[in-house]
C-alpha cells in the first residue's frame, strides 16, 4: 500500500469512528434521564401558567389543539417557554397576563422539547406525546374523588367501544376569564363526527350531572378512571 493510500485509509477510519461516536451520543442523549424537577417556586409558576393557556384555549384556540392530549400537550409546552414580547406576539392570546416564568429549562434533542416520558428501561422522553402515555408515564393517580383535584390536574375517562377511548380534561379551578365560578374544567372533544371538534369549558358541579353518565366523574361511574396528577406537578414525585 503507497503513503497515499495508508492516508486515504486513515482518515476514512477517523471519519469512521468519529461518525459512531457522534450516532452513539445521539442515541444516549434520548434514552437517558432528562425528567424535569420543579421547585415549589418554579412548581407554582408552571401551575398558573399551564392552567391559563389550558382555558385560554377556550376562549380562541391555538392550531396545533386538535385533540384532548393536544390541549394538555400545548398548555405544559408553553408554560415552560421564556414568556418574551415575542412570545405574545405568537400566542395571541385573548388577555395578556403577568406571571412569573418557570426559571428551569426542558432539556431539548435536535430542537424538540424533552417534556413526555414515553418509555422505560432504557427511559426515552419526547415532546410529543398521547392521553394514554400522558396519564401513564407521566402524573400519579390520586384516586377517584375529583374533591381532591387541585389545579392542572386531570381527569381521566376511558371508553372502551370508543374509536379513540382515552380522554383528558383539565381542572382548572379559578378562571381568569370566567369568575363566577371556581371549579371550572377545560376539554377538547377530539374529532366528531366528520368535524375536528371543538374546546368546551364547564363547571364540574355541572359536569358531575351530565346528561350521559359516562361523562360523570363520580365513582358509580367505571369509565371515569380518576384524577391524576402530572410527574412536573407532584411534590411526592
Amino acid at each position: 500500500m503507497t503513503i497515499a493510500a495508508r492516508a486515504a485509509s486513515g482518515r476514512r477510519l477517523r471519519l469512521g469512528v468519529a461518525a459512531l461516536l457522534v450516532a452513539s451520543s445521539v442515541l444516549a442523549a434520548a434514552a437517558a434521564p432528562h425528567r424535569l424537577v420543579l421547585d415549589d417556586t418554579d412548581r407554582g409558576a408552571f401551575r398558573a401558567w399551564f392552567t391559563f393557556l389550558a382555558d385560554a384555549q377556550f376562549e380562541r384556540r391555538s392550531a396545533d389543539v386538535v385533540d384532548c392530549a393536544a390541549l394538555i400537550r400545548h398548555a405544559y409546552r408553553e408554560a415552560l417557554r421564556p414568556h418574551t414580547a415575542a412570545w405574545f406576539q405568537s400566542a395571541q392570546l385573548p388577555r395578556l397576563v403577568s406571571l412569573p416564568d418557570v426559571r428551569q429549562t426542558p432539556p431539548t434533542l435536535d430542537g424538540a422539547l424533552l417534556l413526555f416520558r414515553v418509555a422505560r428501561t432504557p427511559d426515552r422522553f419526547a415532546e410529543f406525546a398521547d392521553a394514554e402515555t400522558i396519564v401513564a408515564l407521566n402524573s400519579r393517580r390520586i384516586g377517584r374523588d375529583v374533591r381532591a383535584a387541585e389545579p392542572g390536574d386531570l381527569l381521566y375517562f376511558r371508553h372502551a367501544d370508543a374509536a379513540s377511548p382515552s380522554h383528558l380534561m383539565m381542572f382548572v379551578g379559578d378562571s381568569r376569564f370566567d369568575r363566577a365560578r371556581r371549579d371550572w374544567l377545560v376539554y377538547h372533544t377530539g374529532p366528531d363526527h366528520g368535524t375536528p371538534g371543538e374546546v368546551r369549558k364547564v363547571a364540574l358541579a355541572d359536569l358531575e350531572r351530565h346528561p350521559s353518565p359516562r361523562w360523570r366523574p363520580v365513582s358509580a361511574n367505571a369509565e371515569f378512571i380518576g384524577v391524576f396528577r402530572l410527574n412536573i406537578l407532584d411534590r411526592e414525585h
